[in-house]
């Protein structure tokens, strides 16, 4: 069992409080992503996570023992760095072995068992025919692999990936985005991977905790985060293009309670108007996926009128951009277009309401 638990974990640097009270926990053999733009927090939460670094308050649990001020070493985690930090002068071998080679008392290994060791892990990850090259002649693909590869060798309880993937190329990006995921189900180790990727994220995660501020804003499956954002920090930073956003008046219209945006107007229903009325909302974001908005010449019931601002197209897709008066623009991603739009064409939108979603403006936490 590797679960690892992270408990009101606090880390300052200076006056900067780089990690804010976090609290996480991740189960044995998930693939867990620590998701959020630069500045964040979720290297220096990897950092403790692996020892690099000590918190100043709270705790951190792996296999249910506080290893919270314990050497990196005495973890029993293996840690993939961004830049590989391969040694330049040493063979493809003596790079994977040289941890082995390290503790090799400790672990109680003989030259053989290390050598075993090594070309077992480079046959996995298909490096075997490189073992006598340096890092110098390789490509970056396969550097990547070399550094997994040395951290897989020491056969660790938790894997820890800082951004390996960033210095690839889009399309081998792709790959090994793959590769890796297949790898980690395979091998059933307890995996942490930092990334500001939002795909990266959702395309390889079990689950995914999305950092803000040094704060954990939403913890949850890709699909929760994606259709369920708690919050429109979420709603905004996951999303391709990101969730529409529109900021809009709640009145009351009689006994009923209205949502009055720019262009259109609607009746708040009923479920989600206890919650309204409980907060004493008075503004909101209505919230809705691009992919959840239809886009027509025709007019029917409950259309909302707007103008081509800019249409984008994404290949097999296209990304309509509307302007529904006052300057906000709506964009909808619509699967090919029977009809040719140009900038000033006045078409109609039909949002799919039961997607919609409704943020407090003032908090931007999720009402219903």
């Amino acid at each position: 069992m590797a679960e690892i638990r992270l408990e009101g974990v606090v880390k300052r640097f200076g006056k900067v409080v780089a990690v804010d009270h976090v609290d996480l926990s991740i189960k044995d053999g998930e693939f867990f992503v620590l998701l959020g733009p630069s500045g964040c927090g979720k290297t220096t939460t990897l950092r403790l996570i692996a020892g690099l670094e000590y918190p100043d308050e709270g705790r951190i649990l792996i296999d249910g023992e506080d290893v919270t001020f314990k050497d990196p070493k005495d973890r029993n985690v293996a840690m993939v760095f961004q830049n590989y930090a391969l040694y330049p002068h040493m063979s493809v071998f003596d790079n994977i072995a040289f941890t082995l080679h390290l503790r090799r008392k400790e672990m109680g290994l003989t030259k053989d068992d290390i050598r075993r060791r090594v070309i077992e892990v480079a046959k996995l990850l298909r490096i075997e025919d490189l073992l006598d090259r340096k890092p110098g002649q390789l490509s970056g693909g396969q550097q990547q692999r070399v550094a997994l590869a040395r951290a897989l060798v020491r056969r660790p309880k938790v894997w820890l990936m800082d951004e390996p993937l960033s210095n690839l190329d889009a399309l081998l990006r792709l790959a090994m985005r793959a590769e890796l995921k297949k790898l980690q189900k395979d091998l059933k180790i307890t995996t942490v991977y930092v990334t500001h990727d939002q795909a990266e994220a959702m395309s390889m995660a079990d689950r995914i905790a999305v950092m803000n501020k040094g704060r954990v804003v939403q913890v949850g499956t890709p699909e929760e985060v994606y259709m369920r954002p708690k919050h429109t920090f979420v709603a905004t930073f996951i999303g391709a293009p990101p969730m529409n956003l529109v900021e809009c008046d709640v009145e009351s219209v009689g006994e009923d309670l209205w949502i009055s945006c720019p262009g259109f107007s609607r009746r708040v229903p009923e479920e989600a108007r206890s919650v309204i009325e409980s907060k004493g909302v008075r503004k909101i974001y209505l919230g809705i996926r691009p992919e959840f908005i239809s886009v027509s010449r025709r007019e029917t019931e409950g259309s909302i009128a707007g103008k081509v601002y800019v249409v984008e197209p994404l290949g097999s897709e296209y990304v309509v951009n509307v302007d529904i008066g006052d300057g906000i623009i709506i964009k909808a991603k619509v699967l090919g277009l029977r009809e040719k739009m140009t900038p000033g064409d006045k078409v109609y939108l039909k949002l799919d309401w039961s997607k919609v979603k409704i943020f407090d403006y003032r908090t931007g936490e999720a009402l219903a």
